[in-house]
């Protein structure tokens, strides 16, 4: 049967995991977007916005979730238009793919309201546009694995090649969200625009060190690997305490410890549930002591499944 209304949910990521700038992504479990859409007669879209969070725009003509929706509406041309709420849980500039989130969430929304929903591989095309029209840029590392969960590199942009990685299931990831706001615009229009050659080597290496320990559960790999030595030094002046509480979170146990997307948000991974109580509440007392901050915790092991629906309602 076609479904009359659909709630979808589409999770949180952490991208660059360090190192990989553009490349990497990896889905959480919590925090995330959703939205719940229904058939209407009437043709075009019908947008609104539930949400405890500020700076969300109302304007469908300035949100992503409705800009994505009126993409596919535009180019699929069903016999029906939607009425689509967003309900948005996730802070707008939190460095954990906010607009990735909503993008993906309406992208599976609309999908699944077609009578042919598009296989779920030919949705990212459209929130990737969201991307685009949210920050400027075009880059797949939170919208790919919101969409497709797990662990997610991004080995070509032109043409787009999205590879799953395998990520051990014994990894825990952290990230504390400081209450404070980085717009990725801003965050990406800071970064350096040459490198040096010793510093490119040394990336490299890092990408492939972390991916592969990644897949291994090869703990001192990660340690090493979980370097950036391009676009951290940049950003983390963005970042009030954030050198404290990278730290605090290797000294906690930390196996690794960067800047999630284009922060203000801060990811540890741990070796364990119990490690990861641990470092996360080293990291939110560093903040707070370093730059007089609260922070909220997100502690999950890797999301597999990436964009769902919650529930459908049938015609």
């Amino acid at each position: 049967m076609i479904p009359r209304s659909v709630k979808t949910f589409a999770p949180a990521t952490i991208s660059n995991l360090g190192p990989g700038f553009d490349v990497l992504g990896v889905a959480v479990h919590a925090p995330g977007d959703f939205v719940v859409a229904s058939r209407q007669t009437e043709h075009g879209l019908s947008f609104s916005v539930k949400t405890d969070q500020t700076h969300v725009p109302q304007d469908p003509e300035r949100n992503v979730a409705a800009y994505v929706a009126q993409l596919m509406l535009h180019e699929l041309k069903p016999s029906f238009g939607i009425e689509m709420m967003l309900q948005k849980s996730m802070p707008i500039g939190s460095g954990l793919g906010s607009s990735a989130a909503s993008s993906v969430a309406a992208a599976m929304a609309v999908n699944e309201l077609l009578p042919k929903p598009l296989k779920k591989s030919d949705l990212l095309r459209f929130a990737l546009e969201g991307e685009l029209f949210t920050c400027g840029s075009l880059h797949a590392d939170n919208a790919a694995p919101s969409l497709f969960g797990g662990g997610c590199l991004i080995r070509s942009y032109d043409p787009l090649d999205v590879v799953p990685i395998t990520i051990d299931p014994s990894l825990v990831w952290i990230v504390v969200h400081p209450h404070i706001v980085v717009l990725t615009k801003k965050a990406r229009a800071i970064l350096p625009r040459s490198i040096p050659l010793r510093s490119a080597v040394r990336q490299w290496g890092n990408v492939a060190g972390l991916v592969l320990g990644l897949a291994r559960g090869d703990r001192d790999l990660i340690r090493r690997s979980v370097e950036d030595v391009i676009m951290e030094p940049a950003r983390a002046r963005l970042i009030p305490g954030f050198d404290d509480v990278k730290r605090a979170a290797l000294k906690a146990g930390a196996l690794g410890c960067s800047i999630s997307g284009s922060g203000p948000s801060v990811f540890s991974i741990a070796p364990s549930m119990r490690a990861a109580r641990i470092i996360s509440t080293a990291m939110t007392t560093s903040f707070r002591r370093a730059a007089g901050v609260s922070s909220d915790i997100f502690i999950s092991r890797t999301n597999l499944c990436g964009a769902s629906v919650v529930w459908r309602k049938d015609a």
